[in-house]
């Protein structure tokens, strides 16, 4: 059997619009679910957030853990805010360039408030 590389495993999949991003709750430890867009790079995945004062972010914040279901391929990783800001603008050129509405969005000054990249596991 043939082992496929994280990154064309993931090259596969980032035509795909969303994600479903489960992070466990800071307080709780519970799993908590949502709809995303989602980014890759190579072996890297992005998460960009519109409002860092939302859960997921802050569970990412405090635990760093991400389980990533794309298309219903299954990932488990470690999520770290990017908090430079020359890669939050390579980040975000790549949000434009994947959706229209946030290339939309940035021509009204709108964009993403914060950015994580998440550690795969291979």
């Amino acid at each position: 059997m043939v082992k496929t590389s994280l990154k064309s495993r993931l090259a596969g999949l980032s035509d795909n619009g969303t994600l479903q991003l489960t992070t466990l709750g800071r307080k709780t430890g519970k799993p908590h679910t949502v709809t995303t867009w989602f980014l890759v790079d190579g072996e890297t995945v992005y998460l960009v957030t519109l409002k860092l004062q939302r859960d997921w972010p802050r569970n990412l914040m405090k635990n760093g853990h991400a389980e990533l279901d794309i298309g219903g391929k299954v990932f488990q990783g470690r999520a770290t805010q990017i908090v430079d800001a020359t890669r939050l603008r390579q980040v975000n050129a790549l949000l434009r360039q994947k959706y229209r509405a946030a290339w939309l969005g940035s021509w009204f000054g709108m964009g993403p408030d914060g950015a994580f990249t998440v550690a795969v596991e291979s």
